[in-house]
C-alpha cells in the first residue's frame, strides 16, 4: 500500500516539474525552436485536416445562406400576391365607381330606383338567360328592366331569388319589348331572334321608318319604363300583300361584354331599410 501511494505521489512530483520546467523554458523563449520544429514536421499531415473544416465551415455558410433567401424569396412572392390582390380589388372598385356615376349622371328614370349587379353565371337549362347576383332582399322584382350603366336595355327579370334573380335579354327569342322609334315616333314590337339579335314587328305598312334612327322602350309595360334605348334601324323589311312591316334592329348593349347591370324598380317597390340611389 505504501509502495503504490509513492508511485503516485512520484508520478505527481514528475508532471508538475516538467509542467514548472516547461512553463519557465517558454517564459525564456527556449521553446521557439523545438516548437518550429514540430510544426514544420506535422504541418503536412495536418493541413487536410484544416482545409476540411475550412471548407466544412464554408459550406455551412452557403446552406445558411440559401436557406435565408428561400426564405426571404418566399416572403417576397407572399407580399406580390398580397400587393395583386389588392391592387386588383382597387381596380374592380375603381371601375364600379366610373359605372355608378355614368348612371347617376343620367338622372333618374321616372321615379325608378337603380340597383347595380353583377352578372355571375348562366342557366344553361334552356335559351339565354343569364345570372346576376341581386335579388328579393336587395328589392329586385320580376319582369324589372335591365339595363348598362347607359341606359342600354338588356333584359328583364323572369325570376327572383332571395340574393339571385335570372335575366331574359332581349336577344332571346322568348323577350318581346313594346318600343318605338325615336325620330318618326312609330310604335312595334322588338323580339329577339334565337340570341342572333333583334327584330322589330308590327310596324303599320304605311309608317316611314329611317335607317340609323334609334329603337326606345315605349313605356306602355308596367315595369320597364319609357326611353330606355334598345338599339338602332339597321334594315326594314317589307312584303308584298302585308299590312305590317319590319326592321332589323342591332342591339345598343354588347352583351359579349356584359359584366355589371342595373335592375330599375319603382320607387313604391323598395323593401324597407333601402332608400333610392
Amino acid at each position: 500500500m505504501t509502495k503504490k501511494f509513492s508511485y503516485k505521489s512520484l508520478s505527481v512530483f514528475v508532471v508538475l516539474a516538467v509542467i514548472l520546467l516547461l512553463i519557465f523554458f517558454s517564459y525564456k523563449g527556449w521553446l521557439e525552436i523545438p516548437k518550429n520544429i514540430v510544426f514544420q514536421i506535422f504541418n503536412p499531415i495536418l493541413k487536410p485536416f484544416q482545409l476540411s473544416a475550412s471548407q466544412f465551415g464554408a459550406g455551412v455558410k452557403i446552406i445558411t445562406t440559401i436557406k435565408n433567401l428561400i426564405s426571404e424569396n418566399n416572403n417576397l412572392k407572399k407580399e406580390n400576391q398580397r400587393l395583386w390582390q389588392q391592387n386588383s380589388g382597387l381596380k374592380e372598385a375603381e371601375r364600379e365607381n366610373i359605372i355608378l356615376r355614368q348612371r347617376l349622371d343620367l338622372g333618374s328614370v321616372n321615379n325608378h330606383r337603380f340597383i347595380l349587379a353583377s352578372v355571375v353565371g348562366f342557366d344553361p337549362e334552356v335559351g339565354q338567360f343569364f345570372l346576376i347576383d341581386k335579388g328579393e332582399a336587395e328589392g329586385v322584382i320580376v319582369n324589372s328592366a335591365v339595363v348598362t350603366e347607359n341606359n342600354f336595355l338588356v333584359g328583364k327579370i323572369i325570376e327572383v331569388r332571395q340574393h339571385g334573380a335570372k335575366v331574359l335579354p332581349i336577344t332571346d327569342s322568348n323577350s318581346s319589348i313594346m318600343a318605338l322609334t325615336q325620330d318618326s315616333r312609330v310604335s312595334g314590337i322588338v323580339k329577339g331572334t334565337h340570341g342572333l339579335g333583334l327584330e322589330m314587328d308590327m310596324i303599320p305598312i304605311r309608317e316611314q321608318i329611317k335607317s340609323g334612327e334609334n329603337v326606345l322602350s315605349s313605356g306602355r309595360e308596367n315595369e320597364i319604363p319609357a326611353g330606355l334605348i334598345v338599339g338602332k334601324i339597321s334594315e326594314t323589311i317589307i312584303k308584298e300583300a302585308e299590312i305590317f312591316q319590319k326592321a332589323v334592329v342591332q342591339p345598343a348593349a354588347d352583351f359579349s361584354k356584359l359584366e355589371s347591370v342595373f335592375i330599375l324598380t319603382s320607387e313604391d317597390d323598395a323593401p324597407a331599410g333601402i332608400s333610392s340611389e
